[in-house]
């Protein structure tokens, strides 16, 4: 047989006896807390500013390219026969507004990580390959 647990149950009769009962914290509280650089996310992409997208661009590519810094991001555009591309290399996360033919590929690259580092040295090597 199990032993007996008195349980009692405590009831508020308003909103100010929850506050009192709480923590004086509140949410600028936390959040200042919890402030963390978490600077090795930037492994994984995002949070870029446009200019540090288009420094990264110009560390690998080549003359090219026209490169162009908007709201979004950069707008990277290319001109070449037979572009070793597909649509959905365009359709991942960190572009945005890509057109694409056999001629020419214009994206916005609105996020740097490896996708988009990928996608800019397989236009290098299909140009420096010609």
């Amino acid at each position: 047989m199990l032993p007996a647990v008195k349980l009692s149950v405590g009831t508020f009769t308003n909103q100010n006896e929850i506050g009192d009962k709480m923590s004086g914290r509140n949410l600028d509280d936390l959040i200042e807390q919890n402030e963390t650089d978490l600077g090795f996310l930037s492994a994984y992409g995002g949070g870029e500013t446009p200019e540090a997208i288009l420094e990264h661009i110009q560390n690998i590519s080549n003359e090219h390219f026209e490169l162009k810094i908007t709201a979004e991001g950069v707008m990277v555009k290319m001109v070449a026969k037979n572009l070793p591309l597909v649509a959905s290399d365009l359709q991942r996360r960190g572009f945005l507004n890509a057109k694409l033919n056999k001629k020419i590929v214009e994206v916005t690259i609105c996020d740097w990580g490896p996708d988009q580092r990928r996608f800019i040295e397989r236009l290098v090597e299909f140009i420096d390959g010609e």
